[in-house]
C-alpha cells in the first residue's frame, strides 16, 4: 500500500513539474514571437507559482510594459519589493517603473534611499556585505542609471575610507559612459596605492587606445604624477607606455634614457624601446637608443646587444630602405669588421656575421667574401643546430649565384635530411625544387612542390603553390616548355643579381614566343628587376600593370604588397602605400600578406592621420 502511495505521489509531482515545464516553453515562444498578451497569461500564473524565479519575474515585467501595462508591472514589483528586501534589483526596478509614469521625484529619491540604505547594511553588516554595494550598481547598470551606478560605489568607498575600493567596477562603467578622464583619473588612483596593478591599468587603458580617442589627457596627467611623486617609478613606467601608443618615440627615447640613467638600470628600458621601434620599423629612433646604451660603457649589460643591435637596423636601413651609396655600404661593412674584431666570431656575433654576409652577397656583390663568412658560420663550434641549417640554406643561395649548382643542392640536400618534418627542412626541399625549375627540369621540380603544399609554414606552401601552378600554366603543350625554360633562365639570372641579361631575356620573350600566356610573370619579374636597380619609376608602372591587367591571377596580391613597400619604404609616398595596403585588406583577404597589411595599413593611418584629413 506504502508502495502505491509513493508512487502516486512522485507521479504526481513529475506531472506538475512537467506542465510546468510545458508552460515555460509555450510562455517563452509566445514571448519570441512578440506575442506578449497571450506570454503574459502564462508568466503570471507561472510567477504566482514561483516568485523568487528572477527569470520569470523579468519576462512576466517585460510582457506588462511590451503592452504598457504600467500600473500593473507597478504592484507586480512593489510586491516584489516587499517579499526581498534585501535585493536591490526590484526596488531598482520599481525606480525604472516611476520613470515610465513621469514620476521622476518618486523615482530619484527612491534611489537615494536604497544607496544610503545599502551602505548602511554595509556598515553594519560583516565581510560578505561588502558586495551590495556591486549588487546595486549592477542593477543600476541593468536600467541605464549609470549616475547611480556610480554614485553607491563612490559612497561606500568614502564611508568605508578606502580609495580605492570598487575601482574595476568604476572603470567598467567609465569605458561604457565613455568618460575617459573620468577612466583615466581612477586609474592612476589606483597606482598610487598600488604599482603592482599596472600591467592591469594598461589593459583598462588599452581601450582609449584601440578606440581611437585621444589620450593626451593621459599624457599630461602622467606627466604631473611623475613629477608630484618622482620617488614612484610605476608612474614613469606609465609615461613612457604612453608615449610608445602614442608613437611618440622621440618622447618616449627621452623618457627611457632619464629612466635608466636615474635607476642605474644600464639601457633595460632602452633595449626594449628599441625593440619595440624595430616592430613600427622607426629605425632612427632604435639606432638611437642602442647608440645611448653603448655611451653607458663597455661594462654594461646590454652592451654588446647594443652594439649589435645598432648594426642590425643600419642593416634594414639599408634592406628596405634601398637610398644608399657605395660611400653608404662602405662605411656599414667597416662598423661591422669593427665589431667583430672587438668581440670575434662566435655564437653571439653569429648574427652579426650573417648580416655582413648578406650584404657582401646581394648588395655589394662580393660573392666569394659573402660565401667565406657563411662557411665560418657553419663550421662554428657551439652553434644551435637549427640556427647552423638557416646559414645552410644562405650558403647554398650563394653557390647558386656562383652558378655552382652541385654546391647548392648539397647544402640544401643536407638541411632537408636533418630537419625533415620541420618547417626548416621543408623551407630546403622547395629551394632544391625551385632550383631544378631555373634548370628546366620541370616535372621533378612540380612533383616535389606538390608534396609541399601541405607544409605546414603557410609562407612555404603559398610559394610552392605558386611556383607549382606557374609551372602547371605554361608547360601544358610541348611546344610551351622552351618558352618556360626561357622564363625560368631569367628568373635565375635575377636570383644570381645579372639583372641586365635577366631583362634582356625578358624583353626576348614575347618575339619569340608570342603566343605563351607568361604576361603577367614577366611584368612582374622586370617589377623586381627595376626595383633591384632602384629605378622605382620603372617598378612601379609593372607592378600596377599586373593587378591592373591580370587582377584575378596568383600574382596580383604579390605585385599589390610589392607596390606598398616600394610606396612605403622607397619612395617616400606614405599616402599612395595606405590605398594599396587598402586593397589588399578589402579586395584580396585570404591573401598571405593581409596581416601585415593590415598591421602597416593602420600604423601609417596613425602616423599620416593629418595628411589624411587634409587631403581632398
Amino acid at each position: 500500500m506504502m508502495r502505491l502511495i509513493l508512487f502516486l505521489l512522485f507521479g504526481s509531482l513529475a506531472s506538475i513539474t512537467f506542465a510546468q515545464e510545458a508552460d515555460e516553453e509555450l510562455a517563452a515562444q509566445f514571448f519570441f514571437n512578440e506575442e506578449y498578451d497571450k506570454a503574459e497569461i502564462l508568466y503570471k500564473k507561472l510567477h504566482k507559482k514561483n516568485e523568487e524565479s528572477v527569470y520569470i519575474y523579468q519576462n512576466y515585467l517585460a510582457c506588462l510594459l511590451k503592452q504598457n501595462l504600467v500600473d500593473d508591472a507597478e504592484k507586480m514589483v512593489s510586491k516584489q519589493v516587499k517579499r526581498f528586501q534585501d535585493k536591490p534589483l526590484y526596488t531598482v526596478d520599481l525606480g525604472y517603473v516611476y520613470g515610465l509614469q513621469e514620476r521622476d521625484k518618486d523615482k530619484k529619491k527612491l534611489y537615494n534611499d536604497v544607496v544610503d540604505e545599502t551602505i548602511d547594511k554595509m556598515n553594519n553588516g560583516g565581510f560578505s556585505t561588502f558586495s551590495l554595494p556591486e549588487q546595486l550598481s549592477s542593477a543600476f547598470l541593468n536600467r541605464n542609471e549609470f549616475e547611480f551606478a556610480k554614485l553607491c560605489l563612490l559612497k561606500a568607498r568614502k564611508s568605508r575610507g578606502a580609495p580605492t575600493l570598487y575601482a574595476q567596477n568604476l572603470i567598467d562603467i567609465y569605458k561604457i559612459t565613455k568618460e575617459n578622464e573620468s577612466l583615466i583619473n581612477e586609474c592612476l588612483l589606483v597606482l598610487n596605492y598600488d604599482a603592482s596593478e599596472l600591467p592591469a591599468m594598461k589593459a583598462n587603458l588599452i581601450y582609449l587606445v584601440d578606440t581611437d580617442t585621444k589620450i593626451d589627457y593621459l599624457q599630461e596627467k602622467a606627466s604631473i604624477y611623475v613629477q608630484k611623486y618622482p620617488e614612484k617609478s610605476v608612474f614613469d613606467e606609465l609615461l613612457l607606455w604612453v608615449y610608445v601608443q602614442q608613437k611618440s618615440f622621440n618622447a618616449a627615447f627621452r623618457q627611457a634614457s632619464a629612466m635608466d640613467k636615474r635607476n642605474k638600470t644600464e639601457g633595460k628600458n632602452l633595449i626594449d624601446l628599441a625593440n619595440i621601434c624595430l616592430s613600427n620599423k622607426n629605425y632612427p629612433i632604435a639606432i638611437k637608443c642602442f647608440d645611448k646604451i653603448v655611451e653607458f660603457g663597455e661594462d654594461g649589460y646590454f652592451y654588446l646587444n647594443a652594439k649589435m643591435g645598432s648594426l642590425q637596423t643600419n642593416y634594414y636601413l639599408v634592406v628596405e630602405n634601398g637610398q644608399y651609396t657605395p660611400e653608404d655600404l662602405s662605411l656599414l661593412i667597416s662598423r661591422y669588421h669593427t665589431v667583430l674584431n672587438q668581440f670575434g666570431q662566435n655564437p653571439q656575433t653569429a648574427p652579426s656575421m650573417k648580416q655582413l654576409a648578406d650584404i657582401y652577397i646581394y648588395y655589394s656583390h662580393d660573392l666569394d667574401k659573402g660565401v667565406a663568412l657563411l662557411e665560418s658560420l657553419v663550421e662554428m663550434p657551439r652553434l644551435q643546430q637549427k640556427t647552423r641549417g638557416w646559414y645552410k640554406l644562405t650558403l647554398g643561395d650563394a653557390m647558386l649565384m656562383r652558378n655552382e649548382v652541385w654546391e647548392a643542392t648539397l647544402y640544401y640536400g643536407q638541411v632537408d635530411k636533418e630537419f625533415k618534418e620541420d618547417p626548416l627542412g621543408q623551407e630546403a626541399k622547395f629551394r632544391n625544387a625551385r632550383l631544378s625549375y631555373f634548370q628546366g627540369d620541370f616535372d621533378w621540380s612540380k612533383d616535389q612542390l606538390d608534396v609541399l603544399k601541405t607544409a605546414t609554414s603557410q609562407l612555404i606552401s603559398n610559394n610552392a603553390i605558386e611556383l607549382s601552378l606557374l609551372i602547371k600554366d605554361n608547360t601544358g603543350l610541348d611546344s610551351s616548355t622552351d618558352a618556360m625554360a626561357a622564363f625560368a633562365h631569367a628568373q635565375l639570372l635575377l636570383f644570381q643579381n645579372k639583372l641586365e641579361e635577366s631583362l634582356t631575356e625578358l624583353n626576348q620573350l614575347p618575339f619569340k614566343y608570342p603566343k605563351h600566356a607568361l604576361e603577367d610573370e614577366i611584368y612582374y619579374t622586370k617589377a623586381q628587376i627595376f626595383e633591384k636597380q632602384r629605378n622605382y619609376t620603372k617598378a612601379e608602372e609593372y607592378y600596377k600593370n599586373v593587378f591592373t591587367y591580370f587582377s584575378d591571377d596568383i600574382l596580383a596580391d604579390n605585385a599589390l604588397y610589392s607596390l606598398a613597400k616600394l610606396y612605403e619604404y622607397k619612395m617616400n609616398q606614405p599616402l599612395d602605400a595606405i590605398k594599396i595596403y587598402e586593397r589588399i585588406i578589402f579586395e584580396y583577404n585570404s591573401s598571405l600578406f593581409v596581416v601585415d597589411a593590415r598591421k602597416r595599413y593602420k600604423l601609417l593611418k596613425e602616423a599620416h592621420k593629418t595628411e589624411l584629413n587634409s587631403a581632398p
